[in-house]
């Protein structure tokens, strides 16, 4: 693949993780890596991967639940699931919880990869699948994870850059604070509507401050929204 993907890994056996993880970067793959569904979910990876591979049989919540969360809000992300249960209720499960591959341990890794491949490539082709967003001369790559305006690469966070795909897809529609928490953060009793308004002012000063038009906009009583034109 001629772009860097990023893959998602939700796996509780370490040596396991530890093996997923390097050999796709091996097969130059990025990976975001986590033993737990809570601490995947509550991480926002999933506005940066590419794709996820969850193992089924997690502690706590299992890899069914976590594709099930994963669905209501993302559809355009592939998702592999690797397990020890090669019966086929536990396959038939995995599809309609809304998985899209199912491969059972121990594996080939030669054979997840190539999996793998063939998931991402299916997806892309997938009307729905959005590459970037362009608003004014902000570009936002969602394949490559890059920002950049007028040309010129802007450098942003993991969070910032999940904030700004978040007001992106919002299409200029204003985004509340409540649903910024709830959609980026989603542990509301540990992050607070001061800390929106700290990224808020970080996102302003990198992709506003050094350019005379200004994008990231407040709509006082609605919330942020990123336009060419302040409504």
């Amino acid at each position: 693949m001629s772009q860097t993907k990023c893959i998602l890994i939700i796996e509780d056996e370490l040596e396991l993780q530890r093996s997923l993880s390097a050999s796709l970067e091996k097969e130059k793959f990025e990976t975001l890596s986590y033993s737990s569904a809570e601490k995947a979910l509550h991480s926002g990876a999933l506005q940066l991967a590419d794709a996820a591979i969850v193992d089924i049989n997690l502690p706590g919540m299992n890899g069914f639940e976590v594709v099930k969360e994963i669905r209501k809000t993302n559809q355009l992300i592939p998702v592999m699931f690797l397990t020890a249960f090669s019966d086929v209720e536990h396959r038939l499960k995995g599809f309609e919880t809304g998985g899209d591959d199912y491969l059972i341990k121990p594996f080939f890794m030669e054979e997840l990869i190539a999996r793998l491949r063939s998931l991402i490539k299916r997806y892309e082709l997938m009307p729905g699948f959005k590459a970037f967003y362009q608003i004014g001369d902000l570009l936002i790559d969602i394949r490559q994870k890059t920002v950049s305006r007028g040309g010129i690469p802007i450098k942003l966070s993991l969070t910032e850059f999940n904030l700004l795909v978040l007001l992106a897809e919002a299409g200029g529609i204003p985004v509340s604070k409540e649903e910024i928490l709830k959609i980026l953060w989603k542990e509301k009793y540990k992050v607070g509507e001061n800390t929106i308004e700290v990224y808020i002012n970080l996102l302003r000063n990198k992709i506003d401050k050094p350019f005379p038009q200004k994008i990231l906009h407040t709509k006082p009583g609605f919330g942020y929204f990123v336009s060419e034109l302040q409504k």
